[in-house]
């Protein structure tokens, strides 16, 4: 931790002002000057990546309430919009597959790609298609929540960086993790941690990234701290923010 500038990560894209992990929000973000943008990956029954957050699929599928992304076909996910949930200026927007949205954005966009499960299969699909579009994650990496898939990924994936996130460890917890684990990269709850356990983060080397802020105040917090990243459902803001005269 040591940048005197942190990225600005678009958290689902600029999902403050449009609906999370659609084309419109990341577009957005890009258009925002984000330097990553972050998205959900999740499979399908027929084993599709999608980028979408939410397990269960109540907020697109009332009428199918308790059934999860997995249960449902490529085909059948897409006859959803997606948009209007959100604001009904939006409707008709529809889950987009990983390969969508590699097409869509810029060849140079840096990504986080966080892995909703610890299937391996997601792991191994998400590297195929990024290999079979040539596509480097830039300042990203794929996001894990688990050790375990943190060491499957390590091991399966030399090309592109692992990042592990906090989750429900406590700030003590993900700082031996890191330590124990050798983490490179690792994205903090930050609102629960303590003076000396800023202290010990900063001491290590190791990327930290910061889940997640969206006011002024929030902001100026961790540059103090000389956070490594921030993630923001408004990027835009936070783009201003850090460029203020």
């Amino acid at each position: 931790m040591n940048k005197a500038k942190p990225w600005i990560i678009a958290h689902r894209g600029s999902s403050g002002e449009f609906p999370e992990n659609t084309l419109a929000a990341f577009w957005d973000a890009v258009k925002s000057q984000a330097d990553i943008i972050e998205m959900d990956l999740q499979l399908t029954a027929d084993e599709q990546v999608v980028a979408f957050h939410d397990t269960i699929v109540d907020r697109i599928f009332q009428e199918r309430s308790g059934k999860k992304i997995d249960d449902f076909s490529l085909f059948e996910l897409k006859q959803k919009e997606i948009g209007s949930w959100f604001d009904p200026k939006f409707e008709g927007l529809r889950i987009p597959i990983l390969m969508e949205v590699l097409e869509n954005l810029p060849q140079d966009t840096s990504l986080i790609l966080e892995l909703k499960s610890n299937k391996v299969k997601l792991l191994e699909s998400v590297i195929q298609t990024l290999e079979v579009m040539n596509k480097s994650l830039g300042l990203g990496y794929i996001s894990v929540r688990d050790i375990e898939t943190y060491k499957t990924c390590k091991e399966i994936s030399s090309k592109h960086k692992i990042g592990l996130m906090q989750k429900k460890r406590t700030p003590k917890e993900t700082i031996e993790e890191v330590v124990k684990n050798e983490i490179e990269i690792v994205q903090i709850r930050w609102k629960n941690w303590k003076p000396d356990e800023w202290k010990r983060i900063e001491d290590l080397d190791v990327i930290v990234t910061a889940f997640s802020a969206d006011e002024r105040s929030d902001f100026e917090f961790l540059v103090d701290k000389k956070i490594d990243g921030i993630h923001t459902n408004y990027p835009k803001r936070l783009y201003e923010f850090l460029n203020k005269e």
